[in-house]
């Protein structure tokens, strides 16, 4: 990740044949103009806009096909960049745009959520929805540089803001008690300061770096994800549930399994848990569970009809392929509380 003041030079050197952006209804009007005010470079090649519908409904092969008929059609050669403007559906769909557009042009992700800027845009990883599953179409795309400006955090509200600090909370806990500790302790999000963001883009960047393919080591960063997604997908044609909320009810359970399975119960925890139940609606896994089991059982962890779960040790301490049993061990969840 470089930031925002690179970008310039960057684009001066390469030299791209064309410059299209990538964006959505919201980020047109609401960060674009920041962008061209920062970038002259934009302006000065005449960058084509390619704009569309916001929402997760609209990260499909339509929508993917509709993006590379308009680069088709401004005559978009291998030498021409694509950059993606936005949050991470319009990351996600760049990315894969731009990995499979010729076989292959440069994709520049600007992440403009919090979310994106400490995930989405990390990491090389695109994707498109299929039926309602979360991602089960997409590539790693290693021609992709990102670039950062925190001014666009100015432009989301508290709930955006919220739906970051899961992801945020999730790589802290695969990776850095004392920041994990930094966050739950924080009395407010009205701001979130830059070192927080640092240290995770720092973290997933080193992670990436020893797995880029998600074979191994890659997959602690789906902590919460199993159910998570599972639970994004079952709400997501009412979009009841953004990303981050969903990945946050995915964590409450990963915990909860983690002190079943791994033994690990302690007070942190505790404070955990109520961090969760305060920041985030943590909808009950019974009541839900029958809508729940096709998506997790289609789960991209899941290999011969078991579902391998990522859990914790303790607070920095993940473990991987752990198999869970759908019916035994999430049974023995405790929801009375909620």
């Amino acid at each position: 990740m470089r930031k925002i003041n690179d970008l310039q030079q960057y684009l001066v050197e390469k030299d791209f044949s064309q410059i299209f952006l990538l964006v959505d209804e919201n980020t047109s009007t609401h960060c674009l103009p920041i962008l061209l005010e920062k970038v002259d470079e934009i302006s000065d090649k005449q960058a084509i806009l390619l704009e569309i519908p916001s929402g997760e409904e609209n990260k499909t092969l339509a929508t993917v096909e509709n993006i590379c008929t308009s680069l088709l059609e401004s005559n978009a050669d291998r030498n021409s960049v694509l950059i993606s403007l936005g949050g991470g559906v319009i990351t996600d769909i760049g990315g894969f745009v731009a990995s499979i557009y010729k076989r292959g042009i440069q994709n520049i992700n600007i992440p403009t959520t919090l979310l994106a800027m400490i995930d989405a845009s990390i990491g090389g990883k695109t994707g498109v929805d299929l039926c309602g599953v979360k991602n089960s179409i997409g590539t790693f795309n290693n021609n992709t540089i990102s670039f950062l400006d925190t001014e666009f955090l100015g432009t989301l509200d508290k709930r955006e803001i919220m739906n970051g600090v899961a992801e945020m909370l999730k790589t802290f806990l695969v990776a850095d008690k004392d920041y994990t500790e930094k966050l739950i302790g924080k009395k407010t999000f009205d701001t979130i300061e830059d070192d927080f963001i640092w240290r995770c883009i720092k973290i997933k960047e080193t992670i990436v770096e020893q797995d880029f393919h998600d074979k191994d080591a890659r997959k602690v960063l789906n902590f919460g994800h199993t159910l998570g997604h599972a639970f994004e997908s079952c709400f997501l044609q009412e979009q009841k549930l953004l990303h981050g909320e969903a990945v946050a009810i995915g964590m409450y359970y990963a915990l909860k399994l983690s002190e079943i399975k791994q033994r690990n119960k302690n007070l942190f925890l505790e404070n955990i848990f109520l961090f969760l139940e305060k920041n985030f609606v943590i909808l009950d896994l019974h009541k839900n569970l029958p809508a729940l089991l096709p998506f997790v059982k289609n789960d991209k962890k899941a290999f011969k009809d078991v579902v391998y779960f990522v859990l914790l040790k303790d607070i920095g301490v993940p473990v991987i392929n752990v198999p869970v049993d759908l019916d035994k061990d999430l049974a023995s969840i405790n929801c009375n509380n909620l």
